[in-house]
């Protein structure tokens, strides 16, 4: 019971990405609240504690992971999580397959990702949530906003509301029909939940 009603719980699904460090393949499982942004995201994020870390470090970037890591064990979660002003990072050297489009989509280890949230490793859909935003911005990366009207060039448009729209149907989703292109946030939501 106590579960169930739990203040701040969130509600959403799980989604599996097939990753790859070009050794290994493995299907990682990610929960979001938003499965309606599948087509905004343009990169991965794990929280520096995750056990994909070590999974997904390729040998080209161990050092620099390595590194990372060790600076980031001297945050606290409470630090992490107010830390707004500064962004920090690091690529694995793996990619994701975005389960919908076939895309490759780098994996980043960050520690705006914490590994009690979720599964600790979060799909990054930067023209939707204010921390992908900030973090692509930061290092370079891919915003596709996928609201009508949306103005993405100063900060995220974190609103769930409006119509759908940059949903292609290419891909893997065309075989299937699949788009939401034309729905309100609150249909896209429903039809993700469906799918």
């Amino acid at each position: 019971d106590m579960q169930r009603n739990w203040i701040g719980r969130s509600e959403g699904t799980e989604m599996v990405f097939r990753v790859s460090n070009g050794r290994e393949e493995y299907d990682m499982t990610i929960f979001t609240t938003r499965a309606d942004t599948v087509f905004g995201v343009t990169f991965m994020v794990l929280a520096p504690e995750s056990e994909w870390v070590e999974k997904l470090t390729t040998d080209a970037q161990k050092a620099e992971v390595e590194a990372y890591l060790a600076q980031a064990r001297k945050k606290t979660e409470r630090e992490r999580i107010s830390q707004t002003h500064s962004v920090s990072g690091v690529f694995s050297g793996s990619y994701a397959t975005n389960p919908l489009t076939g895309e490759k989509l780098p994996v980043w280890i960050s520690e705006y990702v914490l590994a009690g949230y979720g599964t600790g490793a979060i799909m990054a859909v930067p023209a939707h949530d204010s921390r992908d935003y900030a973090f692509a911005k930061a290092f370079n990366l891919p915003i596709i906003p996928l609201i009508e009207g949306a103005d993405v060039s100063e900060q995220s448009f974190d609103a769930k509301e409006g119509i759908v729209e940059n949903s292609p149907k290419s891909g893997v989703e065309a075989l299937n029909g699949f788009s939401l292109n034309g729905l309100t946030v609150k249909e896209a939501i429903a039809a993700t939940k469906k799918f």
